[in-house]
C-alpha cells in the first residue's frame, strides 16, 4: 500500500492525473510540429475534405484548359499555313487571269494550284493533337470542363478550313474564266480563314481568363485549408515548453510527496 496519508493520497492522485494529461498534450504538440498539421475536430476535418475536393477539381480544370490551349495553338498554326497556301494560290490565279498567258502556261500554273489545294485540305485534316483537331471537314466544337463540374464548361469552336468547307475545292485556273472565278473564291476563303484565326485567338483569351480566375479561387481555397490545418509553430513551441515545465513540476511534487510519506513511515517504525 502506498505510504501516503489520505490527504496526500488525493493530492498525489491529482498530480498523477496532471502528469497523464500533460503527457498526452506533449505527444499531441509534438505530432503537430512533426507533421506541420493541426489535430482537427470532425467539423474542421469536414471543411478541409470539402475544400480539398474543390481544389482537386480546379486542378483538373487547369489540366483540361492546358490541353485545350494546345489544340487551339495547333489550330492557330494550321490556319496560318492555310492562309499562306491561299495567298500562294491567289498569286497563281492572278497570273492565270492575265490575257498574255498561254493555255499551256495556265495548265502548268493549274497543276501547281491543284497541288496547293490538296496540301490545304491535308493541312486542315492533319492539324491534330492527340487526335483532336478543329480544322478538318468533320471537326466539331469541343466542350471543355473548366470549373468545378460539368455544368461549368467552355466551348472551343471548330473552324473547318478544308478546301470543300472553304468552297474552293472546284477551283481551276486553266482558263481565264476559271482563274477569275478562283480569284473571287479565294478572296472569300481568305476572309473566312482570317475570321477563324480571330475566333481561335478569342477562345485562347477566354480560356486564359478562365484559368486565371480558377487559379485565384483555388489559391484562396488552399489558403483557407492551410489556415485550418497549419499550426502556429511558434505558439506550439511555447505550449510544449510550458507542458514540459509542468511535467517536470509534477515529477518533482510526486517525488517530494513520496519522500514525506517515507518520513512518516519512519516515525511509526
Amino acid at each position: 500500500m502506498n505510504p501516503l496519508t489520505a490527504g496526500s493520497s488525493n493530492a498525489a492522485s491529482n498530480i498523477l492525473g496532471s502528469l497523464g494529461n500533460n503527457s498526452s498534450l506533449i505527444t499531441s504538440i509534438q505530432t503537430q510540429l512533426s507533421t506541420n498539421q493541426k489535430i482537427l475536430d470532425p467539423a474542421q476535418q469536414g471543411v478541409v475534405t470539402r475544400l480539398n475536393s474543390q481544389v482537386a477539381s480546379f486542378n483538373a480544370a487547369h489540366n483540361n484548359i492546358n490541353k485545350a490551349q494546345n489544340v487551339l495553338s495547333v489550330a492557330s498554326t494550321g490556319l496560318k499555313s492555310i492562309a499562306s497556301l491561299i495567298t500562294q494560290m491567289q498569286e497563281l490565279a492572278n497570273k492565270a487571269n492575265s490575257p498574255t498567258m498561254t493555255d499551256d502556261d495556265r495548265t502548268k500554273l493549274n497543276d501547281t494550284f491543284t497541288g496547293l489545294l490538296t496540301q490545304l485540305s491535308n493541312t486542315a485534316e492533319n492539324t491534330l493533337i492527340d487526335g483532336s483537331g478543329l480544322l478538318g471537314a468533320s471537326a466539331t466544337d469541343l466542350s471543355i470542363q473548366t470549373g468545378l463540374d460539368t455544368t461549368d464548361a467552355t466551348v472551343i469552336h471548330a473552324h473547318s478550313a478544308d478546301a470543300t468547307s472553304l468552297s474552293i475545292d472546284g477551283s481551276d485556273i486553266s482558263s481565264v474564266s476559271g482563274a477569275a472565278s478562283a480569284i473571287s473564291a479565294l478572296k472569300s476563303a481568305l476572309s473566312s480563314v482570317s475570321a477563324y484565326q480571330s475566333g481561335v485567338a478569342a477562345d485562347q483569351v477566354s480560356l486564359s481568363s478562365k484559368d486565371t480566375l480558377n487559379s485565384s479561387i483555388s489559391s484562396n481555397l488552399q489558403n483557407t485549408i492551410d489556415s485550418i490545418q497549419k499550426p502556429d509553430a511558434a505558439q506550439l513551441q511555447m505550449d510544449l515548453q510550458n507542458a514540459n515545465n509542468q511535467q517536470s513540476m509534477n515529477y518533482y511534487l510526486i517525488n517530494q510527496m513520496n519522500q514525506e510519506a517515507q518520513s512518516v513511515l519512519t516515525i511509526f517504525r
